[in-house]
């Protein structure tokens, strides 16, 4: 793919480029990206050139009447060919913002995603009220979750579990880069199979696989691109909830918490599997930003403070 301006849609006609600046580039990149229906071009291209020629977003802007050639160029071609073949920004960057924090992100993980961001706002809820001294994250991936509530508050110690020893690799290199390798220790288990009825944890949290397989078979081969048994949730989308859910009620304490993300069109069954595991609780349903059901919360009736 050669990355020469023409006189196409982005109305450059009357610009010459004899050598291809910063500018030029990003131009072309959008161009391209728009051809497969890139939703975010602009901000896309940008990303690409600043990863294939080592700049962070003030140098971009300042140098974008300079020439680029030589091996970034080269690159840049390879990561717009990536992206236009569908695969998510977020692998080739290998990294994506959640919780105004930087996490290191491969094909091995799920790519955290803002909707998940609201199991963060209510973990760190629950551990101002003192409600949660001993965490447990189920699921980890990227430890995305994990390291967000421990750099938010003053925990001491959480517990990442991931049946998926690749993706506990990522989770370990976040969490060195966060500095937060001595609060949270990393477990190869599926789910909270590895734990003894006598552990109890104040506050369990999890993002679990929940598309049904009719849902799942109509995603864009982009989003399939993901590790399937991190967004499958077998034949009702539920298999992994209430294995979850049954085995949580063995490792929660007497007033602890439990909140586990959704999907939204079955937040109604899986607040139901959530009753009949723990009669004695509070199940309420949290919606995120955009108004959907996103959360299922357990809680002890005794530990809910108005």
């Amino acid at each position: 793919m050669a990355l020469l301006i023409g006189n196409n849609r982005l109305n450059l006609k009357n610009q010459e480029f004899d050598q291809p600046t910063l500018r030029s580039l990003w131009l072309e990149g959008i161009d391209w990206l728009n051809k497969t229906s890139v939703s975010n071009s602009t901000l896309e291209s940008e990303l690409l050139l600043r990863a294939a020629f080592g700049l962070d977003k003030s140098r971009f802007y300042a140098q974008l009447s300079d020439v680029f050639t030589g091996n970034g160029l080269t690159l840049f071609n390879k990561l717009i060919q990536r992206r236009m073949s569908g695969e998510p920004l977020p692998y080739i960057l290998g990294r994506k913002e959640f919780y105004g924090l930087e996490f290191l992100v491969s094909k091995t993980v799920l790519i955290p995603r803002p909707e998940t961001e609201l199991l963060v706002d209510l973990a760190l809820h629950k551990i101002e009220k003192k409600y949660g001294s001993f965490i447990a994250d189920i699921g980890t991936g990227s430890g995305c979750l994990a390291v967000s509530i421990a750099t938010h508050s003053d925990i001491k110690k959480i517990v990442a579990v991931d049946k998926s020893f690749d993706a506990l690799k990522i989770a370990s290199q976040n969490l060195a880069v966060h500095g937060l390798s001595e609060v949270i220790d990393l477990v190869n288990a599926d789910l909270l199979t590895s734990f003894e009825r006598n552990v109890k944890f104040d506050l369990i949290v999890s993002n679990p696989p929940y598309l049904p397989d009719a849902i799942y078979q109509t995603l864009d081969p982009e989003i399939k691109s993901e590790p399937k048994v991190a967004i499958h949730g077998g034949h009702d989308g539920l298999e992994t909830i209430r294995r979850l859910v049954d085995q949580a009620s063995l490792n929660l304490s007497r007033h602890g918490v439990f909140l586990f993300e959704v999907f939204s069109d079955f937040s109604n069954e899986a607040s139901s599997i959530a009753a009949q595991s723990f009669p004695n609780a509070n199940v309420v349903i949290h919606n995120d930003l955009l108004g959907l059901p996103r959360v299922v919360e357990v809680s002890s009736i005794s530990s809910i403070k108005y």
